[in-house]
């Protein structure tokens, strides 16, 4: 006959089961952990889906029936060739370049008719047709006179230098313009104009647009205008030039029909990344924003290595947006600085130009014994949206606040570098001192130029107050220092 367990012995079987309550009590935290993962990743998709997956709204636009957005830049030999491109209405018509030698302001020398190719454009919202013709065999020290013509209609005549030596190469860099009304930028460019009026060209490190959309483009060409068709540009691109597509990102496609730079770059990212030869220096461009996965950052290195190594010039300059030491509070890109960076290091890269921040930073390497030699990083911007700087004590020189533009000389013992705010004041200065067998020896001419820290988008509640206080301790700690 069985017996018949009583509750209390049922109870306490219960009860001497420590394992289970242990199972138990491990599958609540679980799941409330697994709860608070999940609400803070809605919130934190919340807080940044703008920025990671938003794009600006695009009006629709038709483009004008005549011929506008001129732009000029160099193919793979810069003393020799460079492409123009321009834009016409939104269907293909035929379409040519007419130029010539020029002497004085009117007469055109051995006129010449070059057929342009076309392409169209189509973005959210509209579509463009843009055309581009390619010039080889041009001369040193000569001016060029050219006018384009899509079907019926032609553009006013402009003109462009090739320098006359290879003596000395002058350049302007630009960090991020981005800005969305154009009104100050055209105002920047304007004094930029007035205070280097005649560079062999301009470099812009991305982000050149607020957005990829066809009102923001015409701010920018508005803001380039006294320029536009005439001073050649190098340029890389930006996050902003990058329509989001949920977690991956698409070049818009008007940067690759307006730009046509020499497709020597990477499978897949030609005319994206590229390299151009100078007398002097190989002026090497990486778009670090499309490079997703691992097959990009292998193209890429292989490239990027075999760029710096085959170049016989003295000088090797690199650009990209995102940059290897960020300058900006909380920021990081590891693919630049742990994939790329050290490629940079070892194949005798001079000087990198970035872009991004907001911000302004200088960076040297250093020997063993203190001494500054390249690579030497850079981070500019001239933008009217400024960022926070971080506090790495690896920085050379910092800025915040601050609109600059940056002149750069290069001649073959010596790189010579500025800095200046856009009425002209300067605010960092180095010289690199080329050396054939050896990183080029930095000398820092700006240890007497004090520092300027003008951010103050902290906001106006305690919590903004908090950090404006906290910020200026740092500045003092700095300049303490």
């Amino acid at each position: 006959m069985k017996r018949k367990r009583s509750r209390r012995s049922s109870y306490s079987t219960r009860r001497s089961n420590p394992s289970g309550k242990k199972q138990r009590r491990g599958l609540r935290r679980a799941l409330i952990l697994t709860l608070v993962l999940i609400i803070a990743s809605a919130g934190l998709l919340t807080w940044r889906w703008r920025a990671w997956f938003g794009n600006f709204p695009e009006l629709p636009y038709a483009p004008p029936q005549s011929i506008d957005r001129l732009s000029i830049v160099p193919g793979a030999h810069f003393a020799s060739s460079r492409t123009i491109s321009w834009r016409c209405d939104s269907l293909l018509q035929d379409s040519w370049l007419e130029y010539g030698l020029a002497e004085g302001d009117t007469v055109i020398l051995e006129r010449r008719w070059l057929p342009a190719e076309g392409v169209i454009a189509s973005s959210r919202s509209g579509k463009g047709a843009y055309y581009h013709a390619e010039l080889h065999g041009l001369q040193a020290g000569k001016t060029y006179r050219y006018r384009v013509h899509t079907g019926q209609e032609s553009s006013e005549r402009y003109s462009f230098v090739i320098p006359p030596s290879d003596e000395e190469t002058h350049f302007v860099y630009l960090g991020d313009v981005q800005d969305p009304s154009g009104e100050m930028s055209q105002e920047l460019f304007a004094r930029l104009r007035e205070q280097v009026p005649s560079p062999d060209f301009l470099a812009a490190a991305g982000d050149q647009i607020e957005g990829p959309c066809d009102h923001f483009w015409e701010a920018w060409y508005r803001a380039f205008a006294p320029w536009s068709g005439e001073l050649t540009t190098i340029l890389s691109t930006g996050n902003h030039e990058y329509l989001k597509r949920g977690f991956f990102r698409e070049l818009d496609p008007r940067w690759v029909a307006q730009y046509n730079y020499p497709k020597n770059g990477p499978e897949g990212f030609e005319g994206r990344s590229y390299y151009i030869d100078f007398p002097l220096m190989r002026f090497i461009v990486i778009d670090s924003n499309g490079i997703n996965g691992p097959i990009d950052i292998q193209r890429h290195r292989s490239w990027l290595r075999s760029a710096l190594r085959s170049s016989a010039q003295p000088w090797q300059i690199v650009m990209f947006h995102h940059a290897v030491y960020t300058v900006r509070q909380g920021r990081s890109h590891p693919v630049m600085r742990y994939v790329f960076n050290p490629i940079l290091e070892q194949e005798g890269a001079d000087l990198i130009l970035q872009g991004h921040d907001h911000a302004y930073s200088r960076i040297s390497s250093h020997t063993e014994s203190g001494e500054a030699i390249s690579p030497v990083y850079l981070i500019s911007s001239s933008s009217p949206k400024t960022y926070r700087n971080g506090w790495d004590e690896r920085h050379d020189r910092l800025g915040s606040g601050l609109q600059l533009y940056q002149s750069i000389r290069v001649r073959a013992d010596r790189l010579h570098y500025q800095s200046r705010q856009y009425n002209g004041e300067l605010y960092d200065e180095i010289v690199l001192h080329h050396r054939p067998d050896a990183p080029a020896r930095v000398e820092d001419l700006a240890t007497k130029i004090p520092e300027i820290f003008a951010f103050d988008g902290f906001g106006s509640d305690k919590k903004g107050q908090r950090k404006a206080e906290e910020y200026r301790t740092e500045i003092e700690r700095r300049r303490r220092r």
